[in-house]
């Protein structure tokens, strides 16, 4: 599920249209409707005013899709100039107050579509290793007719 399709589910889960999530958020005229048009991916500058808007989204499942769509009571995020402060209980180890600097946040969002650009690499190369491996296939195949006769 893309980034797109997951504020669709939220938007659905929430009762909300494009236009509302874009003036309660203050982005652009039009924004989320032609980034759910075309499938587009959102900039960092858009998935944080989002975030800081809607706060009970969760951040990890609105980025990622792990996790669940919506916080649960112990996860908060508020905005306090340019620091949000996160608490939450992270795999059960550290609990308390974590601040995230927008530059960071910033910095995260780019590490995941730094990631999902490689991924999607990957699979390309994937798949013309398994159509090259199909080819020779093939080959062998008639190798080991012509073999027989």
């Amino acid at each position: 599920m893309t980034i797109t399709e997951r504020l669709q589910k939220y938007m659905v889960h929430r009762n909300l249209n494009a236009n509302k999530m874009t003036v309660d958020a203050g982005l652009s005229v039009g924004l989320i409707g032609r980034a759910i048009k075309k499938g587009s991916g959102l900039n960092s500058e858009t998935i944080e005013k989002i975030l800081l808007t809607y706060t009970d989204l969760n951040p990890e499942w609105f980025i990622s899709g792990n996790g669940e769509m919506i916080r649960t009571n112990n996860q908060t995020i508020n905005s306090n100039g340019s620091t949000n402060s996160v608490n939450s209980n992270i795999n059960g180890n550290i609990s308390g107050n974590i601040n995230i600097s927008h530059s960071e946040f910033s910095g995260m969002i780019e590490l995941q579509k730094g990631c999902q650009a490689h991924q999607a690499e990957l699979a390309d190369r994937l798949r013309a290793s398994q159509d090259q491996l199909t080819e020779c296939m093939k080959q062998v195949t008639l190798v080991l007719e012509l073999l027989k006769k």
